[in-house]
C-alpha cells in the first residue's frame, strides 16, 4: 500500500501534456489496427495509469480502457466513494464500477463495433483477469501488445525531468543524512522514511545489504510523483574494497552516455572491479527509471541496449562475495552526449 503524498498540480505537469500521452498511445493504436486497448495495473505497479491519468492505485487494481478515439474510462471494482476522489485527484472524467474486470470490460464494450482489443504489457497481466476477459468478448480478437505505455516513458520529457532533478535531490539529501557515522539499521530507515514522505515522496523501498567484514551498503528507491529514482551507499570511509566498488560506480556512469549501449557500462567498470577479492562475483546494472518501481525484475539486462539521449535510469554495480556477503553502490543518472546528468549522488 502505497503511504505518501499524491499531488496533481498543473504548475508541473500541464493539462496539454496530460492530452498528448493520451494522443501518442491512440496514434501507436491506430498504426497497430487497436481499437481499445487495456491497461492494467495494481499497487505495485500502476506507473502506466498514472504516466496516462496522474490515478494513483493506493491498493487494489484497476483496467483503463482507451479507445482509438475519445476520452478514457477507468474500470474499477472500488466503491463510488474512492471513485469521487480519484476523479478530484486524476485527469479521468469517465468511470465504471463493477465486481469484476470481465463484466466491466464487456459493458464497455456493449454498442461499440467487433474490432481489436489489445492487452497492453499483457506479459505482465494477472493470468486469471486476462483470461476471464477473453473470455467475456466474443467477436473481438484479442490481442496480447508489448509495453506501448513504457516505451512512451523511456525518455522524459522536460517537465517530467524536472521532477525526476527533484526527486534526485530529496533522496540524495536524505541518503546522506541516514548514512552519517554512528547510524543504526533502525535510525537509517526511520531517516529515510521522515525525509522522503516529508519531502513529496508516495512511496519508498529501503534495503539494507551486509559482508562478513561488517560493511553494510544502504539503498533507497523512491517515487515521487510518477517518477522513481534509486541510490545505495556503501557506509564507512571507502578504504579498500568499497573503494574499488565506487571506482567502478564512476566508471560505470562516465560511460553512460547517448549512444553507449548497456553493456559498455559494465566493459568501463571492468578494470575496477578486477581488483575485488578473489571469487566476488560483480554485476553492472542499468534499469530505466520506468522499471525501478519492480527494480527491473521484470526486464531482463540487454547488453546491446541503447541508451537514448535524455533517458534517465539507474547505474548499480552489485557484488556477492565468496563467503556470503553482498555489497552494492548505485546512482540515478541522465543520459546526455556529454557526461551523463547526476540525479542522485555528490556530482549532482
Amino acid at each position: 500500500m502505497k503511504r505518501g503524498l499524491h499531488v496533481l498540480d498543473p504548475a508541473e505537469t500541464p493539462d496539454q501534456e496530460w492530452q498528448e500521452r493520451v494522443a501518442t498511445l491512440q496514434r501507436t493504436m491506430a498504426a497497430q489496427g487497436i481499437d481499445v486497448a487495456l491497461v492494467y495495473g495494481d499497487v505495485s505497479r500502476s506507473d502506466d495509469l498514472a504516466y496516462l491519468t496522474n490515478l494513483c492505485l493506493y491498493w487494489n487494481e484497476g483496467v483503463l480502457a482507451i479507445p482509438a478515439d475519445g476520452s478514457v474510462t477507468f474500470l474499477t471494482k472500488l466503491s463510488l466513494r474512492v471513485q469521487n476522489w480519484m476523479r478530484a485527484s486524476s485527469k479521468v472524467t469517465e468511470f465504471s464500477g463493477g465486481k469484476n474486470f470481465a463484466e466491466l470490460v464487456a459493458k464497455y464494450l456493449v454498442g461499440r463495433k467487433n474490432g481489436t482489443l489489445g492487452l497492453v504489457d499483457a506479459a505482465l497481466w494477472p493470468a486469471d483477469v486476462a483470461g476471464e476477459i477473453v473470455a467475456t468478448v466474443p467477436g473481438w480478437e484479442v490481442r496480447r501488445l508489448d509495453g506501448l505505455v513504457r516505451e512512451q516513458r523511456l525518455v522524459p520529457s522536460a517537465t517530467e525531468t524536472e521532477l525526476l532533478r527533484a526527486a534526485g535531490r530529496i533522496l540524495d539529501d536524505a541518503a546522506a543524512k541516514a548514512t552519517v557515522e554512528g547510524s543504526t539499521a533502525g535510525s537509517r530507515v526511520e531517516t529515510v522514511e521522515r525525509a522522503l514522505r516529508g519531502g513529496g515522496f508516495l512511496d519508498l523501498y529501503p534495503s539494507s545489504l551486509s559482508t562478513s567484514d561488517g560493511v553494510t551498503s544502504f539503498g533507497v528507491t523512491g517515487q515521487y510523483r510518477m517518477h522513481w529514482v534509486h541510490a545505495s551507499r556503501v557506509l564507512g570511509d571507502g578504504v579498500g574494497w568499497p573503494g574499488v566498488l565506487q571506482d567502478a560506480l564512476s566508471a560505470a556512469i562516465s560511460a553512460a552516455r547517448t549512444g553507449a549501449t548497456v553493456g559498455s557500462l559494465a566493459e568501463a567498470a571492468a578494470p575496477a572491479l578486477a581488483k575485488l577479492p578473489d571469487g566476488a562475483e560483480a554485476e553492472v546494472r542499468w534499469v530505466n527509471q520506468a522499471d525501478l518501481s519492480t527494480g527491473g525484475e521484470f526486464r531482463a539486462q540487454d547488453p546491446a541496449a541503447v541508451l537514448a539521449d535524455g533517458e534517465a535510469g539507474a547505474v548499480s554495480v552489485e557484488v556477492a562475495f565468496a563467503d556470503g556477503g553482498n555489497a552494492a553502490v548505485a546512482e540515478t543518472v541522465r543520459v546526455t552526449e556529454g557526461e551523463p546528468e547526476h540525479l542522485t549522488g555528490a556530482q549532482r
